[in-house]
Parts: C-alpha cells; structure tokens; sequence
C-alpha cells in the first residue's frame, strides 16, 4: 500500500528498525464522516498522482 499512500511511508523514516505497525487508513469527507469511497479511489492511484489527488 505505500505506493498509494508515500506520506504514510515517508512518516515510518522516524521508527525504529524492526518496528512494526498495525491500523488502519480512513479517510473524513468534509462533515467529518468516514468516506470508504474516497479511500478506494486513493488505492487505484500510485506516487505523486496519490497525494496530488487529495490535495
């Protein structure tokens, strides 16, 4: 999943070796429901195209 989602990935650079995580991604629409669709949509994108699809 790190190519759809490099902020996520960028952010593990502080961790240290060996750690391992476990969640979940959600994504809010603008009332602050949780907005699945949007999380899909984030999934069929790759690198720059991702984030640049949020913002």
């Amino acid at each position: 999943m790190g190519p759809a989602f490099p902020e996520a990935v960028a952010g593990t650079a502080q961790l240290a070796d060996a750690t391992a995580l476990d969640g979940e991604l959600v994504v809010w629409d603008a009332a602050g429901r949780l907005a699945f669709e949007r999380l899909q949509n984030r999934l069929a994108r790759r690198g720059a195209g991702a984030r640049a699809a949020e913002e």
